[in-house]
């Protein structure tokens, strides 16, 4: 490994997790042995007061140990699923004011005097912490570096907590990396912090970050690139933002919004792993189907039953003075806290940071089938083609799409939907593609508030109240009632696709 180059894991945990960790029987086993450094560090970052090097992706730090003072450069932040791998260069200085010499001669390729122009750097703010360092030997081949972090970012007056887990490769794999941390995840809730120190004192300097707004910059996909390549860089991608959503649900707030903030994101990650299938080893394939599905389904459940309650909020508010005691309502409400309870379960039992990682080192170690001279955009074009034959297969009866057919049909447009906005490859034009989007929000609007009559009734099962099977028969009237429509309109959208997927069919 290039020794400029930083490649690790920035992670969070309670100071409960924290302690478990260090507990660890997996922990203690891969221990060097008298390894264990404790130091206190001072760290000053700089920039110009235009943050000239900050928006060219560069960090500037000055760190004094009891070793000295070191300055360092580090490229921009290549960081996916909490693993960061970026170029790092160190020189040593004499005191804490920065020097522009001596990167060069490391290989850091940028012109520092010609990009500051003049300008002087100056101290953003200060990282204060006490760092407890082990080395693990993991496998034969792989040595990390686990830090602990302990301390303050200080900006003026304002300050932030800092309290970070860092496994940094010293030699070694990423994936053999990836596997270390999704065991020690299956015992202990992990988070990954997808922040650099030096991005965290920015954002403090602005006032900015906030884990419940994820923006989502994209992945670059080559279209000509080779498929493996190309499909595994949008893997990483997923499960990045996977990871870096769960970090919203740590607390009740978050467990709100669960469905809104990690649902789809997951989704694309299984409408993925569905559209690679025949590049992939059929025990792979079932397993991460597997795994995505137990988290998808509270995440799935939540969603609908927030339609449930907002459609029986309608239908309670038509009947004006009528209905009294209204236990439908409630009934729902402890079900959607049952439903928060069982995906906190999940993220303390460490579901998605263990299996996410385990995803990770899989798209490390894996060969995937016959996919070395796979063009992406060729591969693409035809498992698109294989997915509308599919659904040229889908028939109506007595004018109407079956419960069972509508819920297979979208769930074979989303994979459709959610592939083609990551990779912008598709056989069907704009319009067309357009059409397979509006049929899609048909059949959610069937799937979920039209048919599901089973979910209904399940809310009356142990009960002897009147009332509920009341408010159970109106939603039960005012379903049927929407349904005609919810028909018409999905036969249209229906019949404005299946056109176009004719069409394509035949050239």
């Amino acid at each position: 490994m290039d020794n400029t180059t930083e490649m690790e894991i920035k992670l969070s945990a309670s100071k409960e997790s924290l302690k478990k960790l260090l507990d660890s029987s997996l922990l203690k086993a891969a221990m060097v042995p008298d390894s264990l450094q404790e130091k206190e560090l001072e760290n000053y970052y700089y920039d110009t007061a235009s943050y000239k090097l900050f928006h060219e992706g560069i960090a500037y730090r000055i760190r004094k140990s009891d070793a000295g003072y070191v300055a360092t450069i580090k490229t921009d932040d290549a960081s996916q699923s909490g693993f960061s791998e970026r170029k790092e260069y160190n020189v040593p200085v004499e005191e804490a004011a920065p020097t522009l010499e001596g990167f060069a001669e490391l290989g850091f390729a940028g012109d520092l005097k010609k990009l500051l122009a003049e300008e002087e750097l100056q101290v953003l703010f200060k990282v204060l912490v006490k760092r407890q360092i082990r080395l693990l030997q993991i496998t034969p081949e792989t040595l990390l570096e686990m830090a602990i972090d302990k301390g303050n970012i200080i900006v003026g007056k304002n300050k932030e907590k800092i309290e970070e887990i860092e496994f940094e490769i010293v030699n070694g794999t990423k994936g053999d990396l990836f596997e270390f941390v999704a065991a020690l995840a299956a015992d202990i809730p992990l988070f990954i912090e997808p922040r650099s120190k030096f991005k965290r004192g920015i954002d403090l300097l602005s006032n900015g970050g906030d884990y419940a707004d994820i923006e989502e910059k994209g992945v670059k996909i080559d279209r000509t690139g080779n498929v493996e390549t190309e499909f595994k860089k949008l893997i990483y991608y997923d499960i990045g933002v996977i990871l870096e959503a769960q970090n919203a649900l740590r607390d009740t707030a978050g467990l709100e919004d669960a469905d809104r903030i990690l649902l789809n994101r997951v989704k694309r990650l299984r409408a993925v792993v569905n559209f690679i299938k025949p590049l992939i080893e059929q025990k792979d394939y079932e397993y991460f189907h597997n795994l995505l599905v137990e988290i998808v389904d509270p995440l799935q459940q939540l969603y609908v039953l927030k339609r449930f309650m907002r459609q029986w909020d309608k239908v309670y508010k038509k009947t004006g003075t009528i209905l009294k005691n209204n236990v439908l309502t409630e009934r729902l409400e402890e079900r959607r806290l049952e439903i928060m309870q069982t995906i906190k379960n999940q993220i303390e039992s460490g579901l998605y940071a263990c299996g996410m990682f385990k995803m990770l080192a899989w798209t490390e170690n894996s060969h995937w089938q016959g996919a070395e001279f796979i063009q992406l955009e060729q591969f693409s074009l035809c498992r698109f083609r294989d997915w509308h034959k599919k659904l040229l297969e889908f028939e109506f009866s007595n004018e109407m799409l079956e419960e069972e057919n509508a819920r297979e049909m979208r769930k074979i447009i989303e994979v459709m939907v959610l592939v083609r906005r990551s990779i912008k490859i598709g056989t069907l034009d704009k319009q067309s593609f357009a059409y397979m989007k509006d049929l899609y929000r048909h059949l959610k609007v069937l799937n979920f508030d039209i048919y599901g009559h089973k979910d209904i009734i399940a809310f009356l099962h142990g009960s002897n109240s009147r009332v509920l099977y009341r408010d159970a028969g109106l939603l039960l009237g005012w379903r049927l009632s929407e349904m005609p429509g919810a028909w018409r309109k999905e036969k249209k959208s229906w019949a404005r696709l299946l056109s176009a997927l004719k069409n394509k069919t035949k050239d």
